[in-house]
């Protein structure tokens, strides 16, 4: 009999987990769970708290799942990744595991970490194999002429879809039961109590939780997601980002679950769906990170952008922060974030772009700030859409976006609903001045507990445009 090991990490499911399917092939084989803490490190990374409670709350979870295919789920908190291997090593040689099996992560950190234990590990005469657990389709199929990472996602999207028919990738069951063992129940022993940082309610805690939520989304709001997916009020997005990002559910099963909904529309007609694309969008982001190690220490892929001088002005950061800018849908969204460590997708480019393009902050620091606040914290999702929000990344059109926050708010929050959730103060405010509530006040002769806006937009919008594209021509005089 031999003993696997499965290194958890980022990847807390039984239910189409490739390192977990592996480590459980032989059912004559003693299979134990491992998960070493790093907060020292998640610190470093600016992980939020709301993340961390959330992500332990589903680390117990599965403790209690694995436990029921008994098998132990042990875990141990290291300093750091360096000292992560060294216990893995001790732990290893302690319970005489044959053979190790993990899930990549792309982070730089992550890799580095991963290649030494590997090294340390094989040296050791350790079996240690790791699975690309996190993606649709390996980046080696998926590369241009030149045998490079796409840097467009329409090019990459064509690319991927052609990979996709008739090859879709299949989830891996639970793995069966294995035979009991006396040190499961020696061994056995509850986490820590963990503080609740988040809505449990709006979040609810679990894999089938989650498995519940993709299934009740695909059945009943994925029709009108094209419509309402954009309008923050409606509540029709799938809520599964969180999910997601901790591997408590695989873009895999989403893929199998909305093909299994959708089974009567020709794959041509199902690859050009609005969800399915923001899948694609994930797994973009993912195969940008490694095909661009350099993402993981701040660069762009776009280096004009360090001829840009940014603002250091703190009190816009701290205004724009807090939901005290001025501009009501941008102070909305920033509340919604604050509050819930969520934000809207439409919301955060236009939070983003507005952070960017209208204060002329770095869009490092606003980088920084959503992951020290999303419970849906994900590197390579996060600095994906802030380069594409800062014209320095993905963003394929020929000219600097910036986004109009009055117009934003008037299409996609009409009559206010969204913005009068969390900005109580304007509760009052009639719909028809709702967007630019001082208008109003001004009207009345009446003083609002609201600020006025810190920056006049169309002024804001042309020295944005000016030195955005004087960067660009400065950097192609240069070269």
């Amino acid at each position: 009999m031999k003993k696997n090991l499965i290194w958890f990490r980022n990847d807390l499911r039984i239910y189409d987990n490739t390192a977990l399917h592996q480590a459980c092939r032989s059912n004559q084989d003693k299979v134990l769970g491992l998960f070493i803490d790093t907060p020292i490190q998640w610190s470093q990374h600016h992980v939020s708290k709301k993340k961390i409670s959330f992500f332990k709350h589903h680390l117990v979870f599965l403790k209690e799942e694995l436990f029921k295919l008994n098998i132990i789920l042990y875990y141990h908190e290291s300093t750091n990744f360096l000292n992560s291997i060294e216990y893995l090593i001790y732990f290893c040689q302690k319970h005489e595991i044959n053979n190790i099996f993990y899930n990549y992560q792309y982070e730089i950190n992550e890799r580095n970490r991963d290649h030494l234990a590997k090294k340390k590990l094989s040296e050791k005469g350790f079996f240690i194999k790791g699975f690309h657990d996190n993606l649709l389709v390996t980046t080696e199929k998926i590369k241009n002429t030149k045998n490079e990472t796409y840097k467009n996602f329409s090019f990459f999207k064509k690319k991927i879809i052609n990979n996709l028919y008739g090859n879709i990738p299949q989830c891996f069951p639970i793995p069966l039961k294995r035979k009991p063992d006396r040190d499961l129940f020696l061994n056995y022993t509850s986490l820590e109590t963990i503080p609740l940082n988040f809505n449990k309610n709006i979040f609810p805690i679990g894999e089938k939780e989650a498995i519940n939520r993709l299934n009740d989304f695909c059945k009943y709001k994925i029709n009108d997601y094209h419509f309402k997916r954009n309008f923050p009020f409606l509540n029709n997005t799938s809520m599964l980002s969180p999910y997601l990002s901790s591997g408590i559910i695989s873009s895999r099963h989403c893929l199998m679950i909305l093909l299994k909904i959708k089974k009567n529309i020709p794959q041509n007609v199902f690859f050009t769906s609005s969800w399915f694309n923001q899948i694609l969008w994930r797994e973009f982001y993912y195969h940008l990170l490694i095909g661009f190690p350099n993402i993981s220490k701040g660069y762009p892929l776009l280096t004009w952008e360090k001829k840009i001088n940014w603002s250091t002005n703190t009190k816009c950061f701290d205004a724009w922060k807090k939901g005290n800018t001025g501009f009501p849908i941008i102070d909305a969204g920033m509340r919604q974030l604050n509050e819930l460590g969520w934000m809207h997708n439409r919301l955060r480019m236009i939070t983003a772009n507005f952070l960017i393009k209208n204060l002329l902050i770095n869009w490092r620091q606003g980088e920084e700030y959503f992951m020290s606040r999303l419970i849906d914290g994900d590197f390579a999702l996060n600095n994906g859409g802030w380069q594409w929000s800062a014209s320095i990344g993905t963003d394929p059109v020929p000219y600097i976006r910036i986004f109009n926050p009055y117009h934003q708010s008037k299409t996609f929050d009409k009559t206010g609903s969204f913005i009068k959730k969390f900005i109580p103060e304007l509760k009052n405010i009639p719909n028809k001045y709702i967007h630019e509530p001082h208008e109003w006040s001004k009207q009345k002769n009446l003083k609002l507990d609201y600020p006025k806006p810190i920056v006049d937009y169309d002024n804001s919008r042309k020295k944005s445009l000016l030195i955005f594209n004087q960067a660009r021509l400065n950097s192609k005089k240069i070269n």
